[in-house]
């Protein structure tokens, strides 16, 4: 999945892309199968103009939903950009429910990247542009 909107009309989450991979087998034709997938939902305490503070160590919470909420996945990694999506730097998770980040001081944007995979080898990679705006 990728879907990209225009930054002039929505300034923020300007692209989000996930892909995901799994083993499936052939389903009857009258039948439905639930298929394995996860995603990683980021929820920063933003400003309604979806900012925080540039400077400033600040709490990303995160929460697994899906196949493989509930349960410790295998790999769980995050990544972080401060120059959308250029360069990418390890995002150290905390406790398992959020991200500690500390926002470069001059104002910008924030890119998140999820990677994951469960305990049955399905895997997630997500990456959210311009999740969200700093300002100073």
């Amino acid at each position: 999945m990728d879907n990209s909107r225009d930054p002039g009309v929505y300034p923020v989450s300007t692209r989000v892309r996930a892909e995901w991979t799994f083993r499936s087998a052939k389903t009857p034709e009258d039948e439905f199968t639930g298929l394995p997938l996860s995603t990683v939902r980021f929820s920063p305490d933003l400003t309604l103009a979806s900012t925080a503070k540039a400077g400033k160590r600040f709490e990303v919470p995160f929460t697994v939903e899906g196949a493989a909420a509930g349960q410790r996945p295998a790999k769980l990694a995050f990544q972080v950009s401060y120059d959308e999506g250029k360069t990418w730097q390890t995002a150290k998770s905390v406790g398992g429910t959020h991200l500690s980040l500390k926002h470069p001081a001059t104002a910008g944007s924030v890119s998140l990247r999820a990677e994951l995979t469960d305990r049955a080898g399905n895997t997630l990679s997500q990456t959210i542009e311009r999740a969200y705006l700093t300002t100073p």
